[in-house]
């Protein structure tokens, strides 16, 4: 009886860390998916010297861009032709965003630190100096999105260290995120639809779709570097991509 008893004690004990091994496997994280390379659309030629940010019109039948040359903020038709100038004129200007509600631009300084709103023709409504870590003075805010349904505004930091900073509509700083899915970070993009942030990288070439927590969901390889701003149309699944050294309007579907 002995015998028998250890040869099911036994047994036991194999069936057991067969399940254990079983469950081990099933509990594994899945394999982290690679970076789907973007189809390349079109490329285009923009009047505007080195062109840094991007975002729709409030009616999304243009966009802005601001320029690193002139420190100007430039409207766009939808095919790249240079529409008009606005009045303002920054020192450094990197990203630029829109509140469709109302009109109003908001720009970031890079160097200064200072996220402007201005009216729609450019002109200075009001100015904020965002008190995070410098490192680095010329890897400062780099882009900036309006988020319509909570007038929340949502600032990229491009690197050392690469943040996601959010603010709510009265100007305070409610969540700051470091992110680390890119080597650095050079535009954003709100998208409604989805509710979701679009996050481009000029050094890594890629494009990151992001929750509002700064969290990936998806990413993607684009064909250049220079990409520092991002517009995405989630009905025509497009994206388009401003290429800061080469003057360039990119559109990709995805």
């Amino acid at each position: 009886m002995a015998i028998k008893t250890n040869k099911i004690s036994i047994l036991g004990s194999l069936i057991v860390l067969i399940l254990l091994v079983f469950l081990g496997s099933c509990n594994k994280e899945p394999k982290k998916t690679k970076a789907v390379n973007l189809e390349l659309v079109k490329e285009i030629d923009l009047a505007v010297k080195e062109p840094s940010g991007l975002c729709y019109s409030a009616n999304k039948n243009a966009f802005y861009t601001v320029s690193d040359n002139s420190a100007s903020i430039y409207k766009l038709s939808l095919t790249g032709a240079l529409i008009k100038q606005l009045n303002y004129k920054g020192q450094d200007l990197e990203g630029v965003t829109l509140n469709p509600n109302n009109g109003n631009i908001f720009v970031v300084e890079e160097r200064k630190r200072e996220l402007v709103q201005l009216d729609s023709e450019g002109n200075e409504i009001n100015r904020q100096h965002l008190d995070i870590e410098i490192n680095d003075a010329n890897k400062g805010l780099e882009g900036v999105a309006f988020n319509p349904k909570n007038n929340h505004i949502y600032v990229l930091n491009e690197q050392n260290p690469g943040l996601l900073i959010e603010l709510d509509e009265s100007g305070k700083i409610i969540k700051q995120t470091d992110l680390s899915f890119a080597i650095d970070y050079s535009g954003i993009f709100y998208e409604q639809t989805e509710d979701v942030l679009w996050i481009v990288s000029d050094k890594s070439k890629s494009i990151t779709k992001c929750d509002l927590n700064g969290k990936k969901l998806n990413s993607y390889k684009i064909k250049e570097s220079k990409a520092e701003g991002i517009v995405v149309d989630s009905n025509l699944k497009r994206i388009y991509v401003v290429l800061d050294g080469l003057d360039k309007l990119q559109v990709y579907k995805y």
